[in-house]
């Protein structure tokens, strides 16, 4: 069997001189580097001196020192140090006593060089394998901590006794900040699917034959904001002759999967909406505006008849009605050019300042300066924001706050909307979509959801507790790296913007 020669340092320690000069002898034809003490004083020396030792070659019997006593506190300034025993007259004790001490090997004078190459070998085939469980115990961690998928390990009262390194990107949480948060891993859920995790995970760990479990959960980002996964348990551990248990899972990342299901249902209902437009123009508009015209005739010759009120009241409606599903379905075409979110997002807030000011909205804007700019409409993006401003301060009471931010998630750029809902909550919240319903007080949120759609992105509603969130969702896909000038347009006099909007809040 062939080994690996490194030039490393070995350390002989026996007051028999000649006996050092042989070993030193053999150790430098084996490519090493002997160094030889005739006293535990110099070996406690020579360790301090140079921490490279590899092996110690340590005679029991010294003077003024036992060897088994140098050896231990050999191991305990070196730890790494491997020890190999040479005694004149070894007994059972004191080969137990090496083992103890974590001695390798176990030489007895007197000995001959061929042993000594013997135990030389075993030597280096035990670093040789303890070279390859560090390789592999490496890899295995450089594998998990860098995995793209959030792995852990869950254990009494829901704590987190292991998390790996993707809790970071995923969740904003380091792997040691997430482990001392005070409910566990149920501190990452949303809190709408708290109850049921916790329910699922005690049922495993209450079962006699737990099975795992697989579904999808909502995780809340250190942000914020949520992120949507896929939650799969892989095992459950439990402790021999303990009631203590783990339970080890893995969390993926499904938010874009989730947000392109939206999208799909949404171009679906467009598609429809589409094809039903010019029919609904046709056979409900031009009959309407018959009736109303019969009706206004009829008014000036009646006007004490109730009945011609309701009639004109419901045309006007109707009329109203189709007027929006046409300006729901006109065709948009953005023009494009290369901006950053959250400046459109400021020169938003700069328009609508008096309108904030006059209702004593309060702000509260986290914008993540770093996101990439991307090619999109500007005018189009305001319109959407002022829009989705408006409908949150006609939802909050004189005084409510208004929480913007804006985040990266693994492949898109976001703007969150959040406001408390002062009325009931929204029962099907992809009515707010649909040109069926007022939806807001300028364009309207189904306007705003379709201009969103041509630019590439997705506008989306979700209800957290008592708060209402929309969120502008774009691809980075089609982002462009940051020049180093601005690109002009809105991006023009940020740092006015800034001033303005440190004015409003």
């Amino acid at each position: 069997m062939f080994f690996t020669k490194h030039a490393g340092y070995i350390l002989i320690v026996d007051d028999d001189v000649s006996l050092c000069d042989a070993l030193s002898e053999v150790l430098k034809q084996e490519s090493y580097k002997p160094v030889t003490c005739h006293h535990p004083r110099d070996a406690l020396v020579a360790i301090h001196n140079n921490r490279d030792f590899e092996l110690a070659f340590v005679d029991i019997h010294l003077p003024e020192m036992d060897g088994l006593e140098l050896g231990r506190r050999l191991k305990s300034d070196l730890p790494g140090l491997e020890i190999a025993f040479i005694t004149g007259y070894g007994t059972f004790e004191n080969a137990v006593q090496a083992l103890k001490i974590g001695a390798y090997d176990y030489l007895r004078k007197p000995f001959s060089m061929d042993e000594f190459k013997l135990c030389l070998r075993r030597f280096e085939e035990r670093k040789a394998l303890k070279e390859r469980a560090r390789q592999a115990d490496s890899r295995y961690k450089l594998l998990v901590e860098n995995l793209p998928v959030l792995i852990f390990s869950i254990g009494k009262d829901f704590r987190l006794e292991f998390i790996n390194q993707a809790s970071q990107g995923m969740l904003g949480y380091a792997p040691e900040e997430a482990k001392g948060l005070e409910h566990g891993f149920l501190s990452l859920v949303h809190p709408e699917d708290r109850r049921r995790i916790r329910r699922l995970i005690k049922r495993m760990m209450s079962s006699t034959s737990p099975s795992p479990f697989s579904t999808e959960c909502r995780l809340i980002h250190k942000k914020g904001f949520i992120v949507h996964t896929l939650l799969k348990t892989i095992s459950e551990n439990r402790f021999p002759g303990s009631a203590q248990w783990s339970i080890e899972g893995l969390a993926v990342d499904i938010t874009d999967r989730v947000l392109l299901e939206k999208s799909a249902i949404q171009n679906e209902r467009l598609k429809t909406l589409g094809t039903i437009s010019a029919e609904v123009a046709h056979e409900i508009r031009n009959p309407l505006i018959s009736i109303g015209g019969f009706a206004n005739r009829l008014k000036k010759r009646l006007p004490a008849c109730q009945e011609l009120d309701i009639i004109l009241t419901e045309s006007g409606r109707l009329e109203r009605l189709v007027q929006r599903i046409n300006n729901y379905l006109r065709p948009s075409i953005p023009k494009k050019k290369t901006f950053s979110l959250n400046s459109i997002l400021k020169r938003s807030l700069v328009l609508l300042s008096p309108e904030i000011e006059k209702y004593h909205i309060k702000l509260d804007v986290n914008l993540n300066k770093g996101i990439k700019k991307i090619e999109l409409d500007a005018d189009l993006l305001t319109e959407v924001f002022i829009n989705l401003i408006r409908n949150a301060i006609f939802s909050l009471h004189e005084g409510g706050t208004l929480h913007i931010r804006s985040y990266e998630t693994n492949g898109n750029i976001c703007i969150e909307f959040k406001n408390r809902m002062e009325k009931r909550r929204v029962k099907k919240a992809e009515k707010l979509f649909l040109p069926f319903g007022e939806g807001g007080k300028s364009i309207g949120l189904p306007l705003s959801f379709r201009l969103v759609k041509n630019m590439g992105g997705l506008l989306s509603f979700s209800q957290e507790g008592d708060f209402a969130v929309f969120t502008v969702t774009f691809s980075k896909s089609g982002s462009l790296p940051v020049p180093d000038q601005d690109a002009g347009g809105v991006d023009d006099g940020v740092d006015v913007m800034d001033r303005s909007l440190e004015s409003v809040n």
